[in-house]
């Protein structure tokens, strides 16, 4: 009769003990977890996440070429719209995507090409691939001091040539913006 009041004892212990576990395994929120992916990536892009300020919230260099794929929980992210861009070699790749609750939504995905300064003998080459409506203004400044400013827009490629003065002599930097990024390239004459 002991043997029996013990085994009795054993199992309501073994099946309060499975009904808790049971119980407390399925109380863990299952993680909503988003893949990012990218074909041809070459070691030196960047990878990052912005908000709808252009606040980086995440930054990434990609370490070796080939494809590119991470997995981020956005779903932690506040209310908002937010971005997040391949940085390549000559274009930049954005995907937007909103945050609502804890719902992740992508809309458009947006390719952005970069201007190009190109120095030739005494002349700097300017040209972009324009992918919309977009305005590339240009500053040229010499010894720090602006000497040239232009607004090139309303074509698909937008070109420009700039002839520099032989007397003129020394650094000269190429303040590039378009679509609310700059870009800058310096050049010696």
């Amino acid at each position: 009769m002991k043997t029996m009041k013990n085994l009795v004892i054993i199992a309501l212990m073994l099946t309060a003990l499975t009904s808790y576990a049971a119980n407390s395994t399925s109380t863990v929120p299952v993680k909503k977890v988003t893949t990012v992916q990218f074909n041809n990536v070459k070691k030196g892009h960047f990878l990052t996440i912005k908000d709808a300020l252009e606040v980086t919230l995440y930054k990434e260099t990609i370490m070796s070429n080939g494809n590119y794929t991470q997995q981020f929980d956005l779903t932690t992210l506040a209310n908002g719209n937010y971005s997040i861009e391949l940085d390549q070699d000559n274009k930049i790749i954005s995907q937007q995507f909103n945050v609502t609750n804890g719902v992740v939504s992508f809309s458009t995905e947006n390719v952005f090409y970069k201007p190009v300064a190109v120095q030739k003998n005494e002349q700097i080459l300017i040209s972009q691939l324009a992918s919309s409506d977009e305005v590339l203004d240009v500053q040229i400044y010499y010894n720090d001091s602006l000497i040239h400013e232009d607004e090139i827009s309303d074509a698909a490629v937008l070109n420009r040539i700039y002839q520099l003065s032989t007397d003129m002599q020394g650094e000269y930097l190429i303040v590039m913006k378009s679509a609310g990024k700059t870009f800058y390239k310096s050049i010696t004459l």
